[in-house]
């Protein structure tokens, strides 16, 4: 009986390591994401003024199109296909839904709002604050115990968080600057109530299914009413724009591309994300999700160093 109760733990803990290097995964990739996304956003027309609610906004919701078109085709590869359509009548299917409804307007929504106001320098830690929120959520919704130890860890990463995002950089725009903050906080919460809600359904839900179900809930949300919203609000606030004229070059724009791209990338990341909430619970997947922050700030003064040495040579 001991022998087999230690076989079982050993079992139990490879399974939970696992989890947690999938998590790490999930950080490193999606580092990129947002890297490949603010470079999106950079682009004409994305990166006029008067597009400060329009493109982030359709931004997110291509991305998030784009990835629910790639990871429908693999469910529909491995024979999931016919399960991700049962899964959104189902009730465990209503938990991955509400947490598209949260993490679509407030997460990737609010993330691509803070990034092309405040830059993903500063957005990346911000949003890592989200396990933090997280295992509150997590404490109170799933009963999930986290340790003092971790709670220590957590609440250094809210105070680091908030020392880099104190200071807006050199010659940004204060104002924008720090609306874009309070975005990149508000994406936090999104991305925790996202976690909560997607992790309690996938104790009756494949986790690759149960992402699915979310990407193409959120994908219908941007194309519904979101992305239609921010376009009523453009046409109210510049009454002389050319909507049918802007969105014409918006479609044409290498930004779309990036947007596309962003929304594989996303999909590999999320997949990894989801299985490792499953595999080892949403309070220790996310403390190796945030990692992102630290890998993201690393490929953006890469990236920087490099445009250097192009410039001058």
């Amino acid at each position: 009986m001991t022998n087999l109760a230690s076989l079982r733990e050993q079992k139990e803990l490879r399974y939970a390591k696992k989890g947690l290097a999938l998590a790490l995964m999930s950080g490193m990739i999606w580092s990129s994401d947002g890297l490949i996304l603010g470079k999106g956003l950079a682009e004409e027309p994305f990166g006029s003024p008067a597009l400060w609610l329009f493109a982030p906004l359709l931004a997110a919701g291509l991305h998030d199109f784009c990835a629910a078109c790639r990871s429908l085709a693999i469910n529909g590869a491995q024979g999931k296909g016919r399960e991700v359509i049962r899964t959104l009548r189902s009730k465990a299917g209503r938990a991955c839904i509400w947490g598209a409804l949260l993490g679509a307007p407030l997460g990737m929504g609010g993330y691509l709002m803070a990034l092309s106001m405040a830059g993903p320098a500063y957005v990346l830690p911000i949003t890592s604050l989200y396990p933090a929120i997280a295992a509150l959520l997590a404490l109170v919704f799933l009963k999930e115990h986290v340790s003092l130890r971790a709670w220590g860890g957590l609440a250094l990463c809210v105070i680091g968080a908030i020392a880099i995002g104190y200071t807006p950089p050199e010659g940004a725009g204060g104002g924008l600057f720090y609306l874009g903050i309070a975005f990149a906080f508000l994406a936090a919460f999104g991305w925790a109530a996202e976690g909560v809600c997607v992790t309690s359904g996938m104790d009756f839900i494949e986790p690759a299914v149960a992402l699915n179900v979310y990407q193409i809930v959120s994908s219908l949300l941007y194309a519904g009413i979101i992305v239609p919203l921010a376009l009523w609000h453009l046409s109210a606030s510049a009454p002389g724009c050319d909507i049918p004229g802007l969105l014409a070059r918006a479609f044409s724009s290498p930004g779309v591309g990036c947007f596309a791209l962003a929304g594989v990338v996303g999909c590999i990341s999320y997949r990894c994300w989801y299985k490792a909430m499953n595999m080892a619970g949403v309070s220790r997947a996310m403390a190796l999700n945030i990692t992102y922050a630290l890998w993201g700030v690393c490929l953006l003064y890469t990236s920087d160093a490099a445009d250097d040495r192009i410039s001058v040579d």
